[in-house]
């Protein structure tokens, strides 16, 4: 079921599409910085990457709290505290004292909060609607996240381009507050009380991951997910670096390749969330689009023009979004309400954990030896991990159909 025809997702979508809006911006422009201030692929690369890296280090731990956590409370805490931090990035621009390390301690307290926040928003979203629209609210949220991802670097790249960063980051912090006033009247759905599970932290945590691991459906995308965040997100995310080096670093051609990645990403959310690729369909296509993702990165080595490398980052943006949240879709169906924080949390540290770690070793290699060769070595290396692993997956789940 459609669930833009319910009427509590419509305002959280719209403010939650405003928010992210705004993380989209402040990514762009703290990585954009930071290649301005170092010219180094390595330390761009981790400046805007540290935003999701703490989601993959600590949200194992944290989602063994979360399914008791009051949702809409810790959603509106850690939201409410990223706007205190994105406004003392704000104003440390406005005095024109930002270094390399005041990034770094920005970014990693943003990411921090992500690493409470992302296990939180993956229970909310099931609290928003009645479990009929679930599957469409998961697609539509992406498509809210990668809506965000067009207009945002566009914003981001004209504001830097005619005004400069510090209104970047003005409109950056302004475009969180609304959605805080959705969660605090938003209507949600019944929660039920978990009172069979008494067990402490660590069962808690080792029972989430067994689910994950034993479940075939679930560790095979879970796997896919590695792949695919190590090598094909992992150059999605530091395009700034890729920009800087290999492009000649102009702020248009910034937002120019990031809303491409957007665009196809947009295009593959909204093909799930609008229900026109069905659960029945979304596993067969997984490893094919991981493949395609593979080899279109693997041509950034080939091309340094704005239309060629906007082309490959819609395609990348595209089959990127369809194993990510493809993924996703078919955990969150899969797995039973009192094991989702603790389940549907691997899906994050999978994702955010190779992304960032694919993110830094693209730029590390970046700096010794090029972005483009950094880039082809890496693909060359995923393509020989995606023979070698793929077989197995399909054997895996060809006697578990969705």
């Amino acid at each position: 079921m459609n669930a833009l025809t319910h009427p509590g997702f419509i305002s959280y979508f719209l403010t939650n599409t405003l928010s992210l809006l705004g993380i989209w911006i402040l990514k762009v422009g703290m990585g954009w910085l930071s290649w301005q201030i170092t010219q180094s692929t390595f330390w761009t690369s981790v400046v805007s990457l540290l935003l999701m890296a703490p989601v993959g280090l600590l949200g194992p731990f944290i989602a063994v709290f979360v399914e008791r956590w009051d949702a809409r409370r810790a959603m509106l805490a850690t939201k409410f505290m990223m706007v205190v931090i994105t406004t003392a990035i704000f104003v440390i621009q406005i005095l024109g004292q930002h270094n390399l390390w005041t990034l770094v301690a920005g970014s990693t307290a943003l990411g921090l909060l992500s690493a409470f926040q992302h296990p939180v928003r993956l229970v909310f979203i099931s609290l928003v609607v009645p479990r009929p629209y679930l599957a469409s609210a998961v697609g539509l949220n992406s498509v809210s996240w990668n809506l965000s991802r067009i207009i945002g670097p566009g914003l981001a790249g004209l504001t830097i381009h005619f005004m400069g960063l510090s209104p970047t980051f003005f409109f950056a912090t302004a475009f969180n507050v609304p959605l805080i006033f959705c969660l605090y009247f938003l209507v949600l759905q019944p929660r039920p009380a978990d009172t069979t599970e008494t067990s402490g932290f660590v069962k808690r945590m080792i029972d989430g991951g067994t689910i994950a691991l034993t479940t075939p459906l679930i560790s095979s995308t879970l796997i896919l997910v590695s792949l695919n965040s190590f090598f094909v997100r992992g150059i999605l995310e530091i395009q700034p670096a890729i920009v800087g080096q290999i492009m000649g670093g102009k702020s248009y051609d910034l937002a120019i390749v990031t809303a491409a990645a957007g665009l196809g990403s947009l295009l593959a959310s909204g093909w799930i969330g609008l229900g026109k690729l069905e659960q029945s369909h979304i596993q067969k296509y997984l490893w094919p689009m991981l493949v395609t993702g593979i080899v279109a990165s693997a041509l950034l080595h080939l091309f340094v023009d704005l239309t060629p490398v906007s082309l490959i980052f819609i395609v990348t943006g595209f089959t990127a979004t369809i194993v990510g949240i493809g993924a996703q879709t078919l955990i969150q169906l899969e797995v039973q309400e009192s094991y989702r924080a603790r389940v549907m949390t691997w899906w994050s540290t999978i994702s955010f954990g190779s992304l960032f770690l694919g993110g830094t070793m693209a730029g590390l290699l970046g700096d010794i030896v090029g972005m483009d060769h950094a880039i082809l070595f890496m693909m060359l290396a995923a393509g020989a991990l995606a023979l070698f692993v793929l077989p197995r997956i399909k054997a895996l789940t060809s006697s578990n159909p969705v």
